[in-house]
This record gives C-alpha cells, structure tokens and sequence, in this order.
C-alpha cells in the first residue's frame, strides 16, 4: 500500500533546498512505495521561485500545488479525514508559525493545519526560525546570509511546541528519521 505525504512549504527560504532534495532521495529510495503532494503557500510559491527551484520541486513531485485561496486547493478536508498518512510542514516562516500559535487559518497551510488537527491528524512543523543562535542560510544568489531569530520567534515557537495535535521538529535531519519511523509502522500494518 503506497504511503502519502502532504508535505506543506511556507515563505521562507531556509532548508527550502534540502527539502526538494529530501523528497527527492525518499522517492528514489521508495519509488513506487510513496507519494508526496506538496502544497504551497501564496508566499511558498513566490520564494521557491525567487530561489530558483520551481523547476527542481515541479520535476522532483508529480503533484504540486500553489494557493490560490486557503481554500484552494482543497486539501483541508482531505487531511482531516485521514487520506494522507503523514503530514509534514517544512519549511514553515515565523509569520506562519506566529498564525497557527494565535489560531489564524487565512492561508492554505495555516488552514490545513487548524482542520487536520481538528480531525485529530498531527501536523509534524519544521519552523525555519528556532535557534537561539544565528542561523546561516543562503541568498537565492547562493552566498552566505546569517540571520538573528528575533526574542518573539523562539518564543512562538515555544507556544507551538504546546499546542495540541502538533508535533514540533527541531532539527531538519529529525524529518527524514520521522519519515522513515512512519514508512516502516504503515508496512507493519
């Protein structure tokens, strides 16, 4: 039985590259085993594009959805009631993350993931702004940026964390372990 992914993607450029990649490996890894949909965000959509990896995400996943409302595409029902065996939001911008904290769902990934709760699905969160220390990601040119993660981020992040029906990932290789941890009990199943 071939194992689904949503696998949701915000405004924000860190690990947005690692992400492709991972879903690339997992699917090379498990070809026929997995499907992962992905869905974007209005934001998501425009960062994957201004860095450059449109391209890479529409050859890496067959199905591939931008925003059109958060509504649209309709993926917040199909969560909720369990057509998806894992659902995964990676990377996810403190703007987002400071929304789903304070209960607004006014774009899809915030939406999909107030309705998959609330049908007692998990949302597993990987918030690009969670380190205490400055992060180094990279400009769309490809040279190095550091960034400060401002006192409000962590402590967003840090009210995520108690949320019912979230799971918080701290570290972007936890994913991939997540990933494979859910594959291995849907086999056993």
């Amino acid at each position: 039985m071939v194992f689904k992914i949503m696998w949701g993607m915000t405004g924000t450029g860190y690990m947005i590259e690692e992400s492709i990649h991972l879903m690339k490996r997992l699917q090379e890894k498990y070809r026929e085993d997995i499907s992962i949909t992905v869905m974007l965000s209005k934001e998501g959509e425009a960062v994957v594009k201004w860095y450059k990896q449109w391209d890479y995400l529409k050859e890496t996943v067959k199905r591939v959805h931008p925003e059109r409302t958060p509504n649209i595409p309709f993926f917040a029902g199909a969560l909720q009631i369990g057509k998806y065996d894992l659902f995964i939001v990676s990377p996810v911008s403190a703007n987002s993350v400071a929304k789903i904290v304070c209960g607004i769902a006014d774009t899809l990934i915030t939406n999909c993931v107030a309705q998959a709760i609330k049908g007692g699905v998990t949302a597993h969160i990987f918030p690009s702004d969670q380190d205490l220390e400055p992060i180094v990601t990279t400009k769309p040119s490809g040279e190095k940026l550091v960034l400060r993660i401002r006192d409000i981020e962590i402590e967003n992040v840090e009210k995520l964390k108690k949320l019912e029906g979230i799971h918080v990932i701290q570290k972007f290789s936890d994913i991939e372990t997540l990933i494979e941890e859910k594959i291995q009990q849907h086999s056993e199943n």
